[in-house]
């Protein structure tokens, strides 16, 4: 099961802006002021000949003590908002290549296709390159998704997913007489566990299904989202 974790140039600007936000946040509510001598009169230490001050940081509320801090907090407040509601919208619209099809009817002979699939791994390179003969007029992708919470997306974490099988599906309804291609070492233990409940009910995980994408010849990028697999025509 793979478990991309998205977190690229729009992301460091987020956290370029909350840093912003919450600095000035804290300026706000918070000034560099020297320390008070302890001793009344005692002279400042001197280190060679330059003067060595202390600062401290001293909480100084100054909500209501002027407009200025007023519009600080309202501008770091409002950045704060922005960059969460930017995050969660790039996280929850993620997507993962994780496939590339070329299926195309092979002639003379009916309900049948060959089909040429890519896999790409997390980082969209290839890792495997296969062409299959495939009984049927449409070809069948699934794949095992386990989708996280929303909250696990906006830190950038992807839902994960494995593509598991390839098969075809007649347009006249009979079942094809094909065996499912297995793909990645197939499902694994991954409905046993679903039964069991050993994972997938964790507070990380909002739920745990398979799902496949159907599509008729053609050439195809098939993409992973947060809770499905999807695919597009190449050039689209």
């Amino acid at each position: 099961m793979n478990y991309p974790w998205q977190f690229g140039i729009p992301q460091f600007a987020l956290l370029g802006l909350a840093l912003i936000a919450v600095a000035l946040l804290m300026s706000s509510l918070f000034e560099l002021r020297p320390a008070v001598p302890v001793a009344e009169g005692a002279a400042p230490a001197r280190r060679g000949t330059g003067l060595v001050r202390r600062m401290r940081l001293r909480p100084r509320l100054r909500v209501g003590r002027g407009l200025s801090s007023a519009v600080v907090l309202a501008v770091a407040a409002a950045l704060l908002w922005l960059v969460s509601l930017v995050q969660t919208y790039l996280g929850l619209t993620g997507e993962i290549p994780a496939a590339r099809v070329l299926a195309s009817p092979i002639q003379n002979m009916p309900h049948t296709m060959s089909v040429e699939l890519t896999l790409y791994d997390d980082d969209g390179h290839t890792e495997s390159r296969q062409t299959y003969q495939v009984e049927g007029d449409r070809w069948v992708l699934q794949a095992n998704i386990v989708e996280l919470r929303h909250w696990v997306n906006v830190l950038g974490v992807h839902s994960g997913y494995k593509v598991t099988r390839l098969f075809g599906q007649r347009e006249d309804g009979v079942s094809p007489r094909q065996d499912q291609i297995m793909l990645n070492g197939g499902d694994d233990s991954f409905y046993r566990d679903m039964r069991q409940g050993t994972w997938w009910t964790q507070p990380f995980v909002r739920s745990a299904y398979g799902n496949a994408v159907i599509a008729a010849p053609g050439e195809y990028m098939v993409f992973i989202s947060q809770d499905a697999i999807k695919t597009r025509p190449v050039g689209r």
